[in-house]
C-alpha cells in the first residue's frame, strides 16, 4: 500500500513539474528581406507553444546558417509574462551570382564560360540556373534544385548537361587528344534524416563518346585509333555527415561525404562498373585568427582490362590544385589537401586573409599496381602560398591569389554551390581569382569564374 502511494505521489509530482515548463508563446523571425518567414518556420524545430529548449533553437541557428541565401543568422529569448518570445535575426546574402571565366583551353585557344544561378529562388532555398562553356568545344548545363520540395527533409533536383571537352588518353607509345562527350539527364532525391545526416539518391541517363580531334598536332601520322561510344546509365546512392560551425570565414567542424556510382552498359574500352568516394574534411580554429582547413579523398573504381580510357583523374580543378588540366588517369586515387588561413584584416564586410597550402596526390595508372601510387612517377606534390580577399555578404565570396611551385595554379572548390574567379594553367600566369562559398574544401561545385572544384554542402558534382 505504501508502494502504491508513492507511485502515485511521484507521478503526480512529473505531471506537475512538466505543466509549470516554459513555453514558447511567439516566434518571430526578423530581417528575412527575401527568404519567406513561412519557409523558415517550415524547417524550424523549433514552433510557437513547444516547450522552450535550447538546444533546439541553436539546432535551428545553425541550420538557418548553411542555408545559400543566409550569411549569418543569430537568436533572442524574451520573457513574456509566464512564458518567452524568441525571435531569428537574419543577414542575408545576394544570392543571384552571374559569372564568367576566360581562360586558356588545353589546346591553347581561348576558352569561356558564362553562368547564372539563383541560389534562394522563390525565397525557399530553390536553386537554378544554367551555363555556356566555349572550352574548344561548345557545352551548357541547366539545373533546378528545390531540397525542401516536398517535406521539410525530402527535395528533388533534376539537370541536363552535354559537356564536351578535350581529354588526352595516355597510351603506351603516345598521348592521343580525344573530344570527350557526356550528355544527358539526371534525377536526384534529397533526404536530410536531420541535423548532422543527409542522403542522396539519383540516376542518369547519358550518351558517353571519346572521338579523335582531327587536325590536333598530337595526333597527327596516328591510325586505327579507338573511338569508343555507348549509350549508358548510372544510379547513385550518397551520404553526408557535417558537424562543422560556419561563423563567416572562419569554420570547425568535421565533414565526411561516401557517394557510390554504379554504371549499366558498360563494355568495350569502356569499362567502368563503380565509382566509390569518400571524401573528409577538417576544420580547426587556431587562436582568434587562424584556421586549419584539411581534405583526405579517396576513390575507387573496378579494374580495366586492355583500356586506357580510365574513369580517375588527377586534375587540378578536381583534386591537385596546380596539378594541370587531366594529367594523369587510373582507377584508385588518394588525394590529400591541407590548407593554413590567417586572418590580417577585418573590417566591416571586407577580410583580408593570408594562406599556405600544400596538396598530395598519387594514383594507379591502369597498367600498374596499387603499390605504385606512391612512386615516384604518380605521386605529386604542390605547395604554395597565397592571400584572399573576402566580402561576407555576396554569398560568403572569396577572391583568392594562390601562387604556388612548382608550375600550375591553385583552386579551391568550397562546400555550397560556388561562384570562383580564376587564372590557370602555365607558371607565367602568377595566380588564381576565385569565388568561394563559405569556404570549405569540397571540390566540384558551381564555377563560376569571371577570369582565367567543390561543393559546397554541398551539392557536391551536380554543377561542374
Amino acid at each position: 500500500m505504501k508502494i502504491m502511494f508513492f507511485l502515485l505521489a511521484l507521478m503526480f509530482g512529473v505531471s506537475t513539474v512538466f505543466s509549470q515548463e516554459s513555453k514558447i508563446s511567439e516566434l518571430t523571425i526578423t530581417r528575412n528581406k527575401k527568404t519567406k518567414a513561412s519557409f523558415l518556420y517550415r524547417i524550424a524545430k523549433v514552433k510557437q507553444g513547444s516547450v522552450l529548449d535550447s538546444l533546439k533553437i541553436q539546432t535551428d541557428i545553425e541550420r538557418i546558417k548553411r542555408l545559400d541565401g543566409i550569411a549569418h543568422a543569430t537568436y533572442t529569448v524574451e520573457k513574456v509574462g509566464e512564458d518567452y518570445k524568441v525571435n531569428y535575426d537574419l543577414k542575408e546574402n545576394f544570392s543571384i551570382i552571374p559569372g564568367l571565366r576566360i581562360g586558356e583551353a588545353n589546346n591553347g585557344d581561348f576558352s569561356f564560360r558564362a553562368s547564372l544561378f539563383e541560389f534562394n529562388g522563390l525565397g525557399r532555398n530553390i536553386i537554378f540556373g544554367g551555363f555556356y562553356k566555349r572550352e574548344v568545344f561548345d557545352s551548357f548545363g541547366i539545373f533546378l534544385e528545390h531540397p525542401y520540395l516536398f517535406t521539410n527533409k525530402l527535395g528533388l533536383g533534376i539537370n541536363y548537361q552535354d559537356d564536351s571537352t578535350q581529354q588526352p588518353i595516355y597510351f603506351p607509345e603516345q598521348q592521343v587528344n580525344y573530344i570527350y562527350t557526356r550528355k544527358g539527364p539526371e534525377l536526384t532525391l534529397f533526404y536530410e534524416l536531420n541535423f548532422n545526416n543527409r542522403f542522396e539518391l539519383g540516376t542518369k541517363i547519358f550518351n558517353e563518346s571519346y572521338q579523335v580531334i582531327e587536325g590536333d598536332p598530337e595526333n597527327e601520322g596516328l591510325t586505327n585509333l579507338i573511338e569508343p561510344v555507348l549509350d549508358q546509365a548510372f544510379v547513385r546512392g550518397s551520404y553526408e555527415y557535417v558537424d562543422i560551425d560556419i561563423n563567416y570565414q572562419n569554420l570547425s567542424g568535421f565533414r565526411n561525404f561516401t557517394d557510390v556510382s554504379y554504371f549499366i552498359g558498360s563494355e568495350g574500352f569502356l569499362q567502368t562498373e563503380y565509382i566509390i568516394n569518400n571524401t573528409s574534411q577538417y576544420y580547426k580554429r587556431i587562436g582568434t585568427q587562424g584556421n586549419l582547413a584539411s581534405q583526405l579523398q579517396l576513390q575507387i573504381s573496378n579494374p580495366v582490362e586492355n583500356s586506357f580510357f580510365a574513369p580517375l583523374t588527377v586534375d587540378n580543378q578536381l583534386n591537385t590544385r596546380g596539378g594541370g588540366n587531366t594529367i594523369d588517369r587510373g582507377t584508385k586515387l588518394i588525394a590529400l589537401n591541407t590548407e593554413y588561413r590567417h586572418t590580417v584584416l577585418e573590417k566591416g564586410w571586407f577580410v583580408i586573409q593570408s594562406n599556405a597550402f600544400v596538396d598530395i596526390s598519387g594514383i594507379q595508372q591502369p597498367d600498374k599496381e596499387f603499390s605504385d601510387i606512391f612512386s615516384e612517377e604518380a605521386l605529386r606534390i604542390y605547395p604554395g602560398l597565397g592571400v584572399r580577399f573576402i566580402h561576407k555578404r555576396i554569398f560568403n565570396a572569396v577572391i583568392r591569389f594562390d601562387p604556388f611551385y612548382p608550375k600550375n595554379l591553385l583552386f579551391l572548390l568550397p562546400q555550397k554551390a560556388i561562384p570562383f574567379l580564376m587564372l590557370n594553367s602555365s607558371f607565367n600566369k602568377v595566380f588564381t581569382l576565385l569565388f568561394e562559398i563559405n569556404n570549405t574544401l569540397a571540390w566540384s561545385s558551381i564555377m563560376f569564374t569571371f577570369l582565367p572544384k567543390q561543393k559546397t554542402k554541398f551539392y557536391l558534382n551536380r554543377f561542374k
